[in-house]
């Protein structure tokens, strides 16, 4: 009920609409999250994402149970929230629990790559899959949003590498499969967990085996 009502007096946005200002907000936020981890010990990332936790998931499911705070915070949020997200957890709880799992199980390298990935890797899909996804691979995934996220994400590791001074040798051949990577990453779909929490786990995955196999940890 208060989803509908919510769409209707509220012009919330849905997941098929474009929504700059929750890209920008995506774009800026998680961007700057990657720098954080980048410079800061992989210990002292994983207390603040721990401390971000406690502070936002418990918080995010009390304002499910109380729809007198879930208004007021949707009221608060309205530029950036989507309607889906109304009657369920946030992108943003989703997205603490996927960079605290990538820093705790991956190399920093590794999970810092993954998360610039999804920061502007998950953007680009969305935008072009709204434009232009006229060809669907399943679900709402797009064949036009797919190539938009492998570009962008190709871009993003050749950056990366040539930054870090990692694989630069091999920099074509790396940077395409991270592209591809977190296409794919993007692509996957896992039932009721929001790709704030699967993409940089599923990429971070990939990076790793690709970190192995072509001697970035070297």
């Amino acid at each position: 009920m208060f989803r509908d009502r919510a769409l209707q007096t509220m012009e919330l946005k849905l997941r098929n609409e474009l929504h700059f200002a929750r890209k920008f907000w995506h774009v800026l936020g998680i961007a700057i999250i990657a720098y954080l981890i980048n410079i800061l010990p992989a210990r002292e990332s994983l207390f603040y994402l721990s401390i971000g936790g406690l502070a936002v998931i418990p918080f995010d499911i009390l304002r499910l149970k109380r729809p007198d705070l879930n208004h007021r915070i949707v009221t608060l949020f309205k530029p950036i929230i989507r309607i889906e997200e109304v009657a369920t957890l946030s992108g943003t709880s989703f997205l603490i629990v996927g960079t605290l799992l990538s820093v705790l199980l991956f190399p920093k390298p590794v999970a810092v790559l993954s998360i610039l990935l999804l920061a502007f890797g998950d953007p680009a899909s969305s935008i072009f899959g709204v434009l232009y996804g006229k060809d669907k691979i399943w679900g709402r995934k797009s064949l036009q949003g797919a190539l938009a996220c492998f570009l962008v994400c190709t871009v993003v590791c050749a950056v990366y590498f040539i930054t870090n001074h990692i694989m630069i040798e091999r920099i074509i051949l790396v940077s395409i499969l991270g592209g591809l990577i977190g296409a794919f990453s993007e692509l996957i779909q896992v039932k009721k967990l929001d790709d704030n929490m699967t993409f940089p786990l599923f990429s971070a995955f990939g990076l790793w085996c690709l970190f192995v196999l072509f001697g970035g940890f070297s």
